[in-house]
Protein backbone atom coordinates (compact mmCIF):
# COMPACT_ATOMS: atom_id res chain seq x y z
CA UNK A 1 0.00 0.00 0.00
CA UNK A 2 3.00 2.27 0.63
CA UNK A 3 4.43 1.73 -2.49
CA UNK A 4 1.04 2.29 -4.40
CA UNK A 5 1.12 6.22 -2.64
CA UNK A 6 4.72 6.79 -3.29
CA UNK A 7 3.74 6.18 -6.86
CA UNK A 8 0.66 8.54 -6.61
CA UNK A 9 2.20 11.14 -4.86
CA UNK A 10 5.12 10.74 -7.40
CA UNK A 11 2.59 11.23 -10.18
CA UNK A 12 0.87 14.58 -8.87
CA UNK A 13 4.23 16.42 -7.49
CA UNK A 14 5.39 15.96 -11.27
CA UNK A 15 1.99 16.48 -12.74
CA UNK A 16 1.73 20.30 -10.88
CA UNK A 17 5.36 20.76 -11.70
CA UNK A 18 5.26 20.28 -15.22
CA UNK A 19 1.66 22.27 -15.31
CA UNK A 20 3.56 25.06 -13.01
CA UNK A 21 6.39 25.31 -15.42
CA UNK A 22 4.16 25.56 -18.62
CA UNK A 23 1.93 27.97 -17.27
CA UNK A 24 5.00 29.70 -15.98
CA UNK A 25 6.55 29.82 -19.02
CA UNK A 26 3.47 30.93 -21.17
CA UNK A 27 2.94 33.76 -18.42
CA UNK A 28 6.73 34.69 -18.99
CA UNK A 29 6.10 36.01 -22.71
CA UNK A 30 4.12 38.80 -21.61
CA UNK A 31 5.57 39.30 -17.58
CA UNK A 32 6.88 41.02 -16.60
CA UNK A 33 6.18 44.53 -18.04
CA UNK A 34 9.40 45.67 -16.95
CA UNK A 35 12.99 45.19 -16.15
CA UNK A 36 13.54 44.41 -12.73
CA UNK A 37 16.71 45.20 -10.95
CA UNK A 38 18.29 43.84 -7.95
CA UNK A 39 21.36 45.44 -6.23
CA UNK A 40 22.07 47.04 -9.44
CA UNK A 41 21.70 44.05 -12.09
CA UNK A 42 19.23 43.29 -14.15
CA UNK A 43 17.02 40.18 -13.11
CA UNK A 44 17.36 37.39 -15.61
CA UNK A 45 13.99 36.53 -18.13
CA UNK A 46 13.09 40.88 -17.29
CA UNK A 47 11.40 42.16 -19.21
CA UNK A 48 9.01 39.31 -20.90
CA UNK A 49 9.44 37.96 -24.01
CA UNK A 50 7.18 40.00 -25.95
CA UNK A 51 7.74 43.39 -24.11
CA UNK A 52 11.57 43.18 -24.52
CA UNK A 53 10.98 42.23 -28.02
CA UNK A 54 8.14 44.56 -29.09
CA UNK A 55 10.47 46.47 -31.54
CA UNK A 56 11.67 43.66 -33.36
CA UNK A 57 8.48 42.13 -33.61
CA UNK A 58 6.79 45.66 -35.00
CA UNK A 59 9.66 45.61 -37.18
CA UNK A 60 9.19 41.97 -38.88
CA UNK A 61 5.73 42.24 -38.81
CA UNK A 62 5.90 45.73 -40.71
CA UNK A 63 8.19 44.08 -43.11
CA UNK A 64 6.00 40.76 -43.38
CA UNK A 65 2.89 43.23 -44.17
CA UNK A 66 4.64 45.54 -46.44
CA UNK A 67 6.49 42.59 -48.28
CA UNK A 68 4.01 39.69 -48.75
CA UNK A 69 0.62 40.69 -47.25
CA UNK A 70 -0.56 44.05 -49.01
CA UNK A 71 2.32 44.27 -51.42
CA UNK A 72 1.38 46.55 -54.70
CA UNK A 73 1.07 44.29 -57.57
CA UNK A 74 -1.81 42.36 -54.54
CA UNK A 75 -4.07 45.94 -54.43
CA UNK A 76 -3.58 46.45 -57.78
CA UNK A 77 -5.48 42.96 -58.94
CA UNK A 78 -7.93 43.62 -56.34
CA UNK A 79 -8.89 46.78 -57.86
CA UNK A 80 -9.41 45.71 -61.36
CA UNK A 81 -11.43 43.29 -60.33
CA UNK A 82 -15.30 43.87 -61.56
CA UNK A 83 -16.74 43.32 -57.70
CA UNK A 84 -14.39 46.06 -56.26
CA UNK A 85 -15.93 48.48 -59.36
CA UNK A 86 -19.25 47.17 -59.09
CA UNK A 87 -18.83 47.94 -55.41
CA UNK A 88 -17.58 51.33 -55.72
CA UNK A 89 -19.95 52.21 -58.22
CA UNK A 90 -22.63 51.35 -55.83
CA UNK A 91 -21.23 53.06 -53.28
CA UNK A 92 -21.01 56.60 -55.98
CA UNK A 93 -24.42 56.03 -56.32
CA UNK A 94 -25.44 56.00 -53.02
CA UNK A 95 -23.61 58.83 -52.16
CA UNK A 96 -25.19 60.84 -55.54
CA UNK A 97 -28.88 60.29 -54.72
CA UNK A 98 -28.46 60.83 -50.82
CA UNK A 99 -26.50 63.98 -51.40
CA UNK A 100 -28.83 65.17 -54.22
CA UNK A 101 -31.61 64.93 -52.09
CA UNK A 102 -31.16 66.60 -48.77
CA UNK A 103 -33.54 69.25 -47.95
CA UNK A 104 -30.98 71.37 -45.99
CA UNK A 105 -29.20 73.99 -46.84
CA UNK A 106 -25.10 74.00 -46.80
CA UNK A 107 -24.67 76.30 -43.84
CA UNK A 108 -27.30 73.60 -41.93
CA UNK A 109 -24.97 70.64 -43.15
CA UNK A 110 -22.15 72.21 -42.00
CA UNK A 111 -23.64 73.25 -37.88
CA UNK A 112 -23.75 69.60 -37.60
CA UNK A 113 -20.64 69.41 -37.30
CA UNK A 114 -19.63 73.21 -35.72
CA UNK A 115 -21.01 75.66 -33.46
CA UNK A 116 -22.37 78.91 -35.15
CA UNK A 117 -19.62 80.83 -34.06
CA UNK A 118 -17.33 78.94 -35.49
CA UNK A 119 -19.16 78.60 -38.71
CA UNK A 120 -19.56 82.39 -38.89
CA UNK A 121 -15.21 82.25 -38.13
CA UNK A 122 -14.98 79.42 -41.14
CA UNK A 123 -16.50 82.32 -42.70
CA UNK A 124 -13.87 84.84 -42.04
CA UNK A 125 -11.14 82.73 -42.62
CA UNK A 126 -12.33 81.36 -45.97
CA UNK A 127 -12.90 84.74 -47.14
CA UNK A 128 -9.71 86.19 -45.87
CA UNK A 129 -8.07 83.10 -47.74
CA UNK A 130 -9.35 83.71 -50.83
CA UNK A 131 -8.53 87.47 -50.44
CA UNK A 132 -5.06 86.69 -49.86
CA UNK A 133 -4.84 83.94 -53.00
CA UNK A 134 -6.55 86.87 -55.24
CA UNK A 135 -3.92 89.31 -54.64
CA UNK A 136 -1.10 86.45 -54.45
CA UNK A 137 -2.51 85.43 -57.94
CA UNK A 138 -3.15 89.56 -59.49
CA UNK A 139 0.76 89.96 -58.18
CA UNK A 140 2.05 86.51 -59.80
CA UNK A 141 0.18 87.52 -63.06
CA UNK A 142 1.07 90.92 -63.47
CA UNK A 143 4.79 90.74 -61.70
CA UNK A 144 6.25 87.38 -61.68
CA UNK A 145 4.53 86.27 -65.50
CA UNK A 146 5.04 89.40 -66.51
CA UNK A 147 1.30 90.38 -67.71
CA UNK A 148 1.93 94.10 -66.73
CA UNK A 149 4.07 94.94 -69.01
CA UNK A 150 2.62 93.26 -72.16
CA UNK A 151 1.89 96.38 -74.26
CA UNK A 152 -1.88 97.42 -74.99
CA UNK A 153 -1.83 96.28 -78.44
CA UNK A 154 -0.76 92.92 -77.93
CA UNK A 155 -3.41 92.15 -76.21
CA UNK A 156 -6.47 93.52 -79.34
CA UNK A 157 -7.07 90.61 -81.62
CA UNK A 158 -5.70 91.59 -84.60
CA UNK A 159 -5.64 94.97 -84.47
CA UNK A 160 -4.13 96.84 -87.62
CA UNK A 161 -4.10 100.30 -88.77
CA UNK A 162 -7.44 99.69 -90.61
CA UNK A 163 -8.89 98.66 -87.22
CA UNK A 164 -7.67 101.75 -85.79
CA UNK A 165 -9.23 104.10 -88.07
CA UNK A 166 -12.64 102.44 -87.65
CA UNK A 167 -11.94 102.73 -84.40
CA UNK A 168 -11.30 106.64 -84.22
CA UNK A 169 -14.61 106.91 -86.51
CA UNK A 170 -16.42 105.47 -84.27
CA UNK A 171 -14.95 107.20 -81.20
CA UNK A 172 -16.05 110.66 -83.24
CA UNK A 173 -19.11 109.57 -84.01
CA UNK A 174 -20.22 108.27 -80.57
CA UNK A 175 -18.49 111.29 -78.80
CA UNK A 176 -20.62 113.85 -80.71
CA UNK A 177 -23.53 112.16 -80.67
CA UNK A 178 -23.29 112.11 -76.90
CA UNK A 179 -22.37 115.73 -76.91
CA UNK A 180 -25.62 116.44 -78.57
CA UNK A 181 -27.75 114.56 -76.50
CA UNK A 182 -26.16 116.09 -73.24
CA UNK A 183 -26.57 119.88 -75.18
CA UNK A 184 -30.41 119.41 -76.22
CA UNK A 185 -31.06 117.85 -72.44
CA UNK A 186 -32.26 119.88 -69.38
CA UNK A 187 -28.45 119.82 -68.09
CA UNK A 188 -27.17 120.82 -71.29
CA UNK A 189 -30.02 123.72 -71.77
CA UNK A 190 -28.52 124.99 -68.04
CA UNK A 191 -25.25 124.70 -68.99
CA UNK A 192 -25.64 126.84 -72.05
CA UNK A 193 -27.86 129.57 -70.07
CA UNK A 194 -25.38 129.78 -67.48
CA UNK A 195 -22.91 130.50 -70.82
CA UNK A 196 -24.79 133.24 -71.92
CA UNK A 197 -25.34 135.10 -68.70
CA UNK A 198 -21.60 135.00 -67.93
CA UNK A 199 -21.18 136.42 -71.23
CA UNK A 200 -23.55 138.98 -70.67
CA UNK A 201 -22.06 139.63 -67.43
CA UNK A 202 -18.14 140.01 -68.77
CA UNK A 203 -19.24 142.63 -71.43
CA UNK A 204 -19.98 145.23 -68.39
CA UNK A 205 -20.71 148.49 -69.10
CA UNK A 206 -23.47 150.26 -71.10
CA UNK A 207 -23.16 148.01 -74.11
CA UNK A 208 -23.67 144.57 -71.87
CA UNK A 209 -26.64 146.65 -69.82
CA UNK A 210 -28.43 147.37 -73.01
CA UNK A 211 -28.00 143.84 -74.74
CA UNK A 212 -29.35 142.65 -71.47
CA UNK A 213 -32.32 144.37 -72.00
CA UNK A 214 -33.18 143.74 -75.82
CA UNK A 215 -31.70 140.31 -76.17
CA UNK A 216 -34.10 137.31 -75.23
CA UNK A 217 -32.35 134.99 -73.23
CA UNK A 218 -34.59 131.79 -75.02
CA UNK A 219 -33.47 132.91 -78.31
CA UNK A 220 -30.19 133.36 -77.73
CA UNK A 221 -29.77 129.93 -75.90
CA UNK A 222 -31.10 128.63 -79.18
CA UNK A 223 -29.23 130.32 -81.23
CA UNK A 224 -26.20 128.96 -79.42
CA UNK A 225 -27.44 125.47 -79.31
CA UNK A 226 -28.08 125.78 -83.12
CA UNK A 227 -24.51 127.01 -83.79
CA UNK A 228 -22.78 124.74 -81.73
CA UNK A 229 -24.75 121.30 -83.06
CA UNK A 230 -23.96 123.10 -86.81
CA UNK A 231 -20.26 123.09 -85.50
CA UNK A 232 -20.55 119.54 -84.34
CA UNK A 233 -21.60 118.64 -87.86
CA UNK A 234 -18.75 120.22 -89.34
CA UNK A 235 -15.69 118.24 -90.86
CA UNK A 236 -13.12 120.55 -89.25
CA UNK A 237 -14.36 119.51 -86.50
CA UNK A 238 -14.87 115.81 -87.26
CA UNK A 239 -11.49 115.75 -88.37
CA UNK A 240 -9.85 117.40 -84.81
CA UNK A 241 -11.42 114.94 -82.65
CA UNK A 242 -10.71 112.26 -85.17
CA UNK A 243 -6.90 113.44 -84.72
CA UNK A 244 -7.24 114.16 -81.02
CA UNK A 245 -8.40 110.53 -80.45
CA UNK A 246 -6.13 108.46 -82.77
CA UNK A 247 -3.00 110.27 -81.40
CA UNK A 248 -4.48 108.95 -78.18
CA UNK A 249 -4.93 105.85 -79.12
CA UNK A 250 -1.27 105.56 -80.91
CA UNK A 251 -0.58 106.90 -77.55
CA UNK A 252 -2.14 104.32 -75.75
CA UNK A 253 -1.22 100.91 -77.93
CA UNK A 254 2.68 101.59 -77.45
CA UNK A 255 2.35 101.84 -73.44
CA UNK A 256 2.55 98.52 -71.23
CA UNK A 257 -0.85 97.89 -69.23
CA UNK A 258 1.62 98.87 -65.92
CA UNK A 259 2.13 102.24 -67.33
CA UNK A 260 -1.02 102.66 -68.53
CA UNK A 261 -2.97 101.73 -65.01
CA UNK A 262 -0.90 104.35 -63.45
CA UNK A 263 -1.84 106.91 -66.08
CA UNK A 264 -5.13 106.46 -65.04
CA UNK A 265 -5.12 105.72 -61.32
CA UNK A 266 -2.35 107.84 -60.74
CA UNK A 267 -0.87 105.46 -58.36
CA UNK A 268 0.98 102.46 -58.67
CA UNK A 269 -0.34 99.72 -60.93
CA UNK A 270 0.23 96.64 -58.85
CA UNK A 271 -1.09 98.01 -55.65
CA UNK A 272 -3.66 99.98 -57.18
CA UNK A 273 -5.24 96.96 -58.78
CA UNK A 274 -5.01 94.27 -56.16
CA UNK A 275 -7.54 97.02 -53.73
CA UNK A 276 -9.52 97.92 -56.61
CA UNK A 277 -9.97 93.28 -56.39
CA UNK A 278 -10.65 93.76 -53.16
CA UNK A 279 -13.38 96.06 -53.37
CA UNK A 280 -15.12 94.41 -56.28
CA UNK A 281 -15.07 90.84 -54.42
CA UNK A 282 -17.29 90.63 -51.66
CA UNK A 283 -16.40 87.29 -50.31
CA UNK A 284 -17.73 87.41 -47.14
CA UNK A 285 -21.26 88.28 -49.13
CA UNK A 286 -20.80 85.30 -51.29
CA UNK A 287 -19.84 82.84 -49.09
CA UNK A 288 -23.12 83.99 -46.73
CA UNK A 289 -25.39 83.14 -50.21
CA UNK A 290 -23.73 79.96 -50.29
CA UNK A 291 -24.06 78.83 -46.92
CA UNK A 292 -28.08 79.65 -47.83
CA UNK A 293 -28.29 77.49 -51.09
CA UNK A 294 -30.10 74.45 -50.18
CA UNK A 295 -28.25 70.76 -51.72
CA UNK A 296 -31.06 69.16 -52.84
CA UNK A 297 -32.43 72.80 -55.07
CA UNK A 298 -28.64 73.28 -55.66
CA UNK A 299 -27.71 69.07 -56.77
CA UNK A 300 -31.20 67.86 -58.14
CA UNK A 301 -30.38 69.13 -61.66
CA UNK A 302 -27.37 67.46 -62.43
CA UNK A 303 -28.61 64.04 -60.20
CA UNK A 304 -29.30 61.76 -63.43
CA UNK A 305 -25.94 63.12 -65.13
CA UNK A 306 -24.53 62.54 -61.96
CA UNK A 307 -25.47 58.45 -61.80
CA UNK A 308 -25.06 58.47 -65.59
CA UNK A 309 -21.21 59.28 -64.83
CA UNK A 310 -20.92 57.33 -61.71
CA UNK A 311 -19.81 54.15 -63.74
CA UNK A 312 -17.06 56.31 -65.74
CA UNK A 313 -16.17 57.79 -62.46
CA UNK A 314 -15.74 54.43 -60.98
CA UNK A 315 -13.62 52.34 -64.31
CA UNK A 316 -11.26 56.07 -63.56
CA UNK A 317 -10.50 56.01 -60.21
CA UNK A 318 -9.80 52.34 -60.06
CA UNK A 319 -7.42 52.37 -62.64
CA UNK A 320 -5.55 55.65 -61.47
CA UNK A 321 -5.33 54.08 -57.80
CA UNK A 322 -3.88 51.05 -60.21
CA UNK A 323 -1.82 52.15 -62.41
CA UNK A 324 -0.61 54.41 -59.06
CA UNK A 325 -0.60 52.28 -56.28
CA UNK A 326 3.15 50.76 -56.47
CA UNK A 327 4.16 54.57 -55.67
CA UNK A 328 1.28 55.66 -53.42
CA UNK A 329 2.83 52.12 -51.35
CA UNK A 330 6.02 53.42 -51.16
CA UNK A 331 4.82 56.97 -50.58
CA UNK A 332 2.73 55.72 -46.98
CA UNK A 333 5.67 53.71 -46.01
CA UNK A 334 3.56 50.78 -44.82
CA UNK A 335 6.10 48.67 -43.18
CA UNK A 336 6.92 51.73 -41.18
CA UNK A 337 3.39 52.69 -40.64
CA UNK A 338 2.91 49.00 -38.94
CA UNK A 339 6.02 49.40 -36.56
CA UNK A 340 4.97 52.00 -35.41
CA UNK A 341 1.76 51.41 -34.49
CA UNK A 342 2.86 48.07 -32.98
CA UNK A 343 5.43 50.33 -31.52
CA UNK A 344 2.32 52.32 -29.99
CA UNK A 345 -0.06 48.96 -29.23
CA UNK A 346 -0.68 48.49 -25.61
CA UNK A 347 1.06 45.12 -24.27
CA UNK A 348 -1.86 44.27 -21.98
CA UNK A 349 -3.41 44.88 -25.56
CA UNK A 350 -1.20 42.15 -27.35
CA UNK A 351 -1.54 39.79 -24.41
CA UNK A 352 -5.71 40.14 -24.62
CA UNK A 353 -5.82 39.54 -28.35
CA UNK A 354 -3.35 36.28 -28.34
CA UNK A 355 -5.15 34.68 -25.37
CA UNK A 356 -8.64 35.55 -26.83
CA UNK A 357 -6.88 33.52 -30.18
CA UNK A 358 -4.95 30.93 -28.32
CA UNK A 359 -6.53 30.45 -25.48
CA UNK A 360 -7.29 27.16 -25.69
CA UNK A 361 -4.40 26.03 -27.16
CA UNK A 362 -2.21 27.34 -24.41
CA UNK A 363 -4.63 25.70 -21.19
CA UNK A 364 -3.86 22.49 -23.93
CA UNK A 365 -0.14 23.16 -23.32
CA UNK A 366 -0.57 23.69 -19.88
CA UNK A 367 -2.30 20.45 -19.12
CA UNK A 368 -0.24 18.99 -21.54
CA UNK A 369 2.47 19.62 -19.15
CA UNK A 370 0.35 18.18 -16.12
CA UNK A 371 0.74 14.85 -18.05
CA UNK A 372 3.93 14.93 -19.35
CA UNK A 373 5.10 15.70 -15.48
CA UNK A 374 2.86 12.78 -14.37
CA UNK A 375 4.24 10.10 -17.12
CA UNK A 376 7.65 11.39 -15.76
CA UNK A 377 6.60 10.97 -12.24
CA UNK A 378 5.44 7.47 -13.14
CA UNK A 379 8.74 6.49 -14.35
CA UNK A 380 10.71 7.84 -11.80
CA UNK A 381 8.84 5.57 -9.21
CA UNK A 382 9.29 2.29 -11.21
CA UNK A 383 12.61 3.09 -12.19
CA UNK A 384 14.11 4.81 -8.55
CA UNK A 385 12.79 1.35 -6.44
CA UNK A 386 14.90 -0.76 -8.88
CA UNK A 387 17.69 1.18 -8.12
CA UNK A 388 17.61 0.48 -4.76
CA UNK A 389 16.61 -2.83 -5.02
Amino acid sequence: MSYFWFILVNIMVAGFVGGVTNHLAIKMLFHPRHEWRLFGRRVPFTPGLIPKRKGEIGGSLGKVVGDYLVTARGLSQMLQRAETKDRLEQTLRRIVTDWTSREITVRELILRWVTPEKADDMVLQLAGWLRERTGRGIEWLWRDKGFGDVKLAALLPDWSEEKRERFVDWGVEQLIDEIKKEMMSPNGDRMLRQMTNQFMGQTGGFLGALAGMFMDEAKTVEKIRTALLEQLDSVNVRLAIGNFIRKKVQQFEGMSLSILLESIAKEESLPYLKEQAQLMLHFEEWLHKLGEVRLDEALARYRDTLLDYTPQAADRALTLLANNVERIMQGIELPKIVEEQVAQFPIEWVEEIILSVSGKEFRAITWLGVLLGGIIGLIQSLVVPWFYS
